[in-house]
């Protein structure tokens, strides 16, 4: 028997885009609210028990009830008005900008203690020692469905339908040790949680989201003579829209700027604007000055004809690339763009340490997400650091993206002594699909992308995530960990990335990211791929071809790696 409480968030109102403190003010949802919880409804988020025993909740406030009806139809639900937001006072329906320099919302912003009230409102402590009364009654009408059915094994779920401030108080009570602060829990409306019981205490949680877990990502689209594959790519986007899922992603300078073309010919012209969710992207490091840089958003818009942006970023933040965003005043452009509706979400995507990115993100704490490179090969890489940068996301309590999950392509056809471990494992699946199952596990993911080239690609990827729990087993775990040994076991150039090599070199040879490259040929076999990354590392010169054999960096090599010679390897392989 399954025991679980989904606590969901109630759809879209005027409120949530005009980001007003509101509680006790009684509003509908609005036109494209009820849109978006239709293509919830649509795509099958929430699946109810066959035969099972389910009960509903909600607060009783209009939003509440309107999104249960559109989730779930006309259901029997008990209303529990401990389940309602905050409530704010005097100062219901006005937004922070709004508020800002108010004496008395000033102290109770900064109040650390938690009792400090608005006028006619009620303080952040009375507000939760509330919501915990009302999960302890919730959880009691559960006990009560979980005893219906103890006799014939059939599963026991209540679905409470509330507020975002509720659910994220309801989770720290729950799970108290899980997340840092209580605002890390806020689901974005229409999605929520999954809390598992067992004895009547939960024991396990799923976050739930109104994006299925696998982006399309669009920037290896299927070719034909030099072309992208129009025809194809039609199939692939109608396949993948078809199994409910909608995240595409593309960006200014995929396939030379053809990509965004493609999404607009494949995909938006093609299907209601409201049945996906388009992501893209500002290479600001590519402009030759402020102007050209803005003016990619523009491009982009008239590119794919999507009207707005549901999830837009600043592309690839990263060693310099990033004082280009700084210099061309790229952030304050794009919050500008926000407040204007063109964007629903902004983000950034970034390839370096966690040390950059947790700069990144103290620097610019109003982001709603990062876009990252996550892993199983690169989870404990200290060049890559999947993991680290990971934790320090979510430690800012920013949502992640997950992008190259199978690397690149490289942990799709990997050698006979990690693809064996897979096979040996499930002889039916795929060594992408273990990499795929592997990311979306993860918490606090908003989709893993996945740069689908061909039909058998989007069907395979298809076929695993339709049916991942969103969980590994602790044998699935078990088996990836042993390919992990399997891969960190293969030969390859002893490099730490230390950087010792490059800071004397005279040819300045990026030569930590070259080695990286080769390594990304000699342990997954991965040619193109390595190529891809040498291509990369030498982009701005200091190519393997241009050492000069002075030996300098290989009196300062804390590995004592024979450097000349590997740049010799390194040049006939990936230059040839």
């Amino acid at each position: 028997m399954t025991s679980k409480i989904y606590f969901i968030r109630h759809g879209i109102t005027e409120g949530n885009i005009k980001k007003w403190f509101y509680g006790s003010t009684d509003i509908p949802l609005t036109e494209g609210g009820r849109r978006e919880l239709e293509i919830i409804r649509k795509n099958g988020i929430y699946r109810l028990p066959e035969g099972g025993e389910t009960g509903f909740v909600t607060s009783g406030l209009k939003r509440t009830e309107e999104t249960l009806d559109i989730l779930f139809g006309k259901r029997e639900r008990k209303v529990l008005e401990n389940l309602r937001e905050m409530e704010f006072g005097e100062y219901e329906c006005k937004s922070f900008a709004e508020l800002s320099g108010d004496p008395v919302f000033d102290r109770w912003c900064m109040d650390e203690t938690g009792d400090t009230a608005l006028a006619g409102g009620e303080s952040r402590n009375h507000f939760r020692r509330r919501v915990r009364e009302g999960v302890r009654e919730l959880i009691g009408l559960h006990r009560l469905r979980e005893l219906s059915v103890r006799h014939n094994g059939k599963d026991a779920v209540t679905v409470a339908v509330c507020h975002g401030g509720v659910i994220s108080a309801a989770m720290e009570m729950l799970f108290p040790e899980a997340r840092d602060n209580m605002w890390q829990w806020m689901p974005e409306p229409g999605a929520g949680f999954a809390v598992y019981f067992k004895d009547g205490g939960a024991v396990m949680y799923e976050e739930v989201s109104g994006i299925k877990k696998l982006g399309f990502g669009m920037m290896r689209l299927p070719m034909k003579d030099g072309e992208i594959d129009m025809e194809q790519t039609m199939e692939m986007v109608d396949m993948f829209l078809e199994h409910g899922y909608t995240y595409f992603d593309t960006a200014y300078s995929y396939l030379d700027g053809k990509s965004e073309t493609a999404v607009r010919k494949t995909l938006v012209e093609r299907h209601p604007r409201e049945s996906f969710k388009l992501a893209t992207k500002l290479p600001a490091w590519l402009a030759a000055d402020e102007a050209s840089a803005k003016k990619m958003f523009d491009e982009s818009l008239e590119k794919t004809g999507a009207g707005y942006f549901d999830y837009y970023l600043l592309h690839n933040l990263g060693d310099k690339r990033t004082e280009s965003f700084d210099k061309y005043g790229i952030w304050d452009y794009l919050a500008e763009k926000k407040k204007q509706g063109l964007i629903k979400n902004l983000g950034f995507s970034m390839h370096d340490t966690a040390e950059a990115l947790d700069k990144v993100l103290t620097d610019h704490p109003e982001v709603d997400f990062v876009q990252l490179q996550i892993n199983y090969a690169d989870w404990d890489n200290p060049s890559v650091q999947s993991r680290l940068c990971y934790e320090t996301a979510r430690r800012h309590g920013k949502k992640v993206v997950i992008m190259e999950p199978v690397k690149g392509g490289s942990l799709a056809n990997m050698p006979e002594a990690v693809s064996g471990i897979f096979r040996e494992a499930d002889p039916k699946a795929s060594a992408a699909s273990w990499a795929v199952k592997f990311a979306a596990s993860l918490d606090g993911v908003i989709t893993v992308l996945s740069g689908m080239s061909d039909l058998d690609q989007m069907r395979d990827n298809l076929a695993t995530m339709d049916g991942f729990t969103g969980r590994l087993t602790d044998e699935e775990e078990k088996v990836i960990a042993k390919a992990v040994e399997a891969i960190n076991a293969m030969p390859k150039i002893p490099c730490t990335e230390c950087e010792y090599c490059k800071k004397g070199c005279p040819k300045e040879i990026n030569i930590p990211d070259i080695f990286g490259a080769m390594n990304k040929y000699l342990v997954f076999d991965h040619l193109q791929g390595a190529k891809d990354s040498y291509g990369f590392a030498t982009k701005n010169g200091g190519k393997a071809t241009d050492c000069i054999q002075c030996g300098q960096c290989e009196s300062v090599c804390p590995q004592h790696i024979r450097i000349t010679d590997e740049l010799k390897k390194c040049a006939e392989i990936l230059e040839g």
